[in-house]
């Protein structure tokens, strides 16, 4: 298996994550020629990371590629066999996609639309906002005491509200909402996650470096 995008990006990190808490490592590799070269589009017309390649199985679409690890590498199942407590991790993982996602865009691109930036932040106040309400508070993840999908999904993208907190004040909105703030505290603290955040901060850094 290869799974070709960048680790910065929070949709390569999700699936990295998943195959990492079954005790996997799917290597994660720049496509020589990059993601709009006719050979990568060939495979992916979307023309998007990450793109799982399975022997001869092209998969792209970060939550799908993250299911399917799921189901095909040995370790713990990171989706729960209880069914409310699986629909909670599904429930957590379309919040971040359809809430989050939008207004992470816009606060990522302060710079060249400043006038974006209050509604961004407003929007990702209302996203997490959902996600707290629909959090066990006593859950120590995500989603019940062990590592989910759900957490694979959130902790990339937590780590951009850490990143870009010194110029836009994005960790008060996390510190406004209690029990996220605590699951964050958790999740950023635990292995997994300080792996991640290192890599995404690497990637971060290498990519303003080549501005």
């Amino acid at each position: 298996m290869i799974l070709y995008g960048g680790k910065l990006s929070p949709f390569v990190m999700r699936p990295l994550l998943v195959s990492r808490a079954k005790g996997a490592e799917v290597p994660v590799e720049a496509y020589p020629g990059g993601i709009k070269c006719a050979e990568y589009l060939a495979m992916a017309p979307m023309g998007k990371m990450p793109l799982l390649v399975d022997g001869d199985f092209c998969l792209p679409e970060s939550q799908v590629i993250a299911e399917y690890l799921d189901n095909v590498l040995p370790g713990p199942k990171l989706l729960p066999a209880d069914p409310q407590a699986a629909a909670r991790v599904k429930l957590l993982i379309r919040l971040a996609d359809v809430y989050m996602l939008p207004h992470l865009g816009g606060l990522f691109r302060a710079r060249e639309a400043p006038d974006g930036v209050a509604a961004a932040m407003a929007g990702m106040g209302e996203a997490l906002g959902y996600i707290e309400h629909f959090r066990h508070t006593d859950d120590a993840m995500a989603v019940g005491d062990g590592f989910t999908q759900a957490d694979a999904a959130l902790i990339p993208l937590f780590f951009f509200l850490d990143a870009l907190d010194k110029n836009l004040g994005t960790a008060a909105l996390v510190a406004a909402r209690p029990g996220l703030a605590a699951w964050w505290a958790r999740a950023k603290a635990s292995d997994l996650g300080a792996q991640a955040i290192a890599e995404q901060a690497e990637g971060l850094r290498q990519m303003m470096a080549a501005r």
